[in-house]
């Protein structure tokens, strides 16, 4: 009995903890969003996309209005229906929505981490230190909390809860098991792309490191055929309207974003996947964890992690971050606190608190690591607020464009990026002016002409005339074949070389200006 009630009141401590990391990492993720008047960073495409699911009376359009591209609506569509659905009910613009919806998914995923953290840690202080690490890791977050991170945040909860099962199944074959993969797996491939290809690679790690059985290699391929027919009602609708085409565009677009194979290597051995903004604490912490793994000849994690970032780098550091976290929480239980105490802190996770706690080394250095991850959270969602993300005043600026441009008009967006995926003003540009945008690649990943990675260049093309002159523009205009009258110019501090030729030439004069925008119209 008394055994039974210990169990009890280290099972408490041990939720009791997940819970209080949980409203933690909630409000690191919501700080910013709340303190933001529009969705972070991206979303553009999503926002439209959305929009044009209500629009059609919640049945898939065939394409998407954004950008007057005629891209394909290939998109795993749950997301937008999760969306459009609360919008419809609620009454909530869909823009607020994707302003805090996609930082509260990612609060939510920290709880179900907690769930695969518990069929892979060997202590129960390595759960709650693992859970730590992963609640506060910028990487795990920092794509999810943005308006783009609907998709991400929400494929992301489903990838997780897909591989505790997986790893149940391994571990105990079972109908229900099966089903559940069955059901959250297709709920990923639903959601978003990256999501399903990193469960797949995560699934068949844990297969050959778990299971190895012919009864486990059948259970998934069952599963497999499972997502796959469950999902049908959706890739089969694709296909039927516009043929595998726009998958075959979304593989190509990812391998035209990827690093190469001898850079993977290089960027794998400098250990830098979790965008942590100063000391790279955690990573370090992981990085010992990945050596006392080693040493125990335990290689799952080790191997789980650098495989999801060789197999498949454009999404793979975030997918890094479930073993990351992991090794982080097992450095610092066997390695660090250890070392601290003189002695392995007991698996009970209470016992093993109170222990560090009483111990005074042990206690400051918690007390700072806390602090520490806390404060580097709470930095990397204001940074992502501040510099990477539209302002009230660029708000005003594309409404303006809106409301007095013709429906004709097409733009040359320059807001003097160095990289087409984090340039939010390029994407929120067609979504909310209904103008063309002739810089902007977003969406384009679905249009099957092998020409991504040219529109990439194009863009960088466009952006670098920034730093140089009118002349730029028109040389630009030449070789790209893309004609515009108007310039949408972001202003910078100090003024760009663009926008002070473009304010004493006679070729373009100003139309509208606020605190972050100058926009131009061609003199005719």
């Amino acid at each position: 009995m008394q055994t039974l009630s210990a169990r009890v009141d280290s099972s408490r401590d041990e939720i009791g903890a997940v819970i209080y990391l949980t409203l933690l990492g909630l409000a690191v993720r919501l700080a910013a969003p709340l303190m933001s008047v529009f969705p972070l960073n991206d979303g553009g495409l999503f926002y439209s996309m959305i929009v044009d699911l209500q629009s059609n009376g919640f049945a898939l359009p065939l394409t998407t209005t954004y950008n007057a591209a005629n891209i394909p609506l290939a998109y795993p569509p749950l997301a937008f229906y999760l969306t459009a659905f609360i919008a419809k009910i609620s009454g909530a613009p869909v823009l607020d929505l994707l302003r805090i919806l996609p930082a509260v998914l990612s609060g939510l995923a920290i709880p179900v981490f907690y769930l695969l953290v518990k069929e892979l840690a060997h202590t129960k202080l390595q759960t709650i230190l693992a859970v730590l690490a992963f609640a506060f890791l910028p990487r795990t977050f920092e794509w999810h909390v943005t308006g783009g991170g609907i998709t991400r945040s929400l494929g992301f909860i489903f990838a997780i809860l897909t591989l505790v099962f997986v790893m149940r199944l391994y571990k105990n074959a079972s109908a229900k098991n099966t089903l559940l993969c069955i059901l959250c797996g297709t709920l990923t491939l639903l959601t978003h792309p990256e999501a399903a290809v990193h469960t797949a690679i995560s699934a068949g790690v844990f297969y050959l490191w778990t299971n190895r059985s012919i009864k486990g290699l059948a259970a998934s391929l069952g599963i497999a055929l499972g997502v796959l027919s469950l999902s049908s009602p959706w890739w089969l609708t694709v296909i039927l309207r516009h043929g595998t085409a726009p998958f075959q565009a979304a593989f190509s677009a990812a391998g035209a974003d990827s690093v190469n194979p001898l850079a993977r290597v290089f960027v794998g051995f400098l250990f830098v996947f979790a965008d942590e903004p100063y000391l790279t604490l955690l990573s370090v912490f992981a990085l010992i964890g990945l050596f006392a793994s080693l040493a125990r000849r335990a290689s799952l994690l080790p191997v789980w992690m650098f495989l999801l970032y060789l197999l498949e780098p454009r999404g793979g550091p975030l997918y890094m971050m479930l073993p990351l976290s992991l090794l982080a929480g097992l450095g610092l239980d066997a390695v660090v606190l250890s070392g601290l105490l003189g002695q392995s802190p007991p698996n009970d996770a209470g016992v093993a608190l109170r222990q560090i706690l009483n111990h005074k080394s042990a206690r400051w250095f918690l007390i700072f690591l806390f602090a520490y991850t806390l404060m580097s959270a709470f930095a990397t969602g204001e940074r992502l607020r501040q510099d990477f993300s539209l302002q009230s005043a660029d708000v005003d600026a594309l409404h303006w464009v809106r409301d007095h441009t013709p429906a004709s008009s097409v733009f040359a967006v320059v807001t003097g990026e160095s990289t087409p995926f984090r340039d939010p003003w390029s994407e929120w540009f067609p979504a909310i002016t209904k103008r063309k945008s002739l810089g902007t690649i977003f969406g384009y990943e679905w249009v099957n002409d092998g020409k991504f990675a040219e529109r990439i260049q194009i863009y960088n093309d466009l952006q670098a005339c920034a730093w140089k002159d009118a002349a730029c523009l028109a040389a630009w205009e030449t070789e790209s074949g893309l004609n515009f009258d108007y310039v949408y110019m972001q202003k910078e501090e100090p003024i760009l070389p663009l926008q002070s030729n473009l304010d004493a030439t006679e070729t373009w004069r100003l139309l509208y200006e606020t605190e972050t925008a100058r926009i131009y119209q061609r003199a005719r």
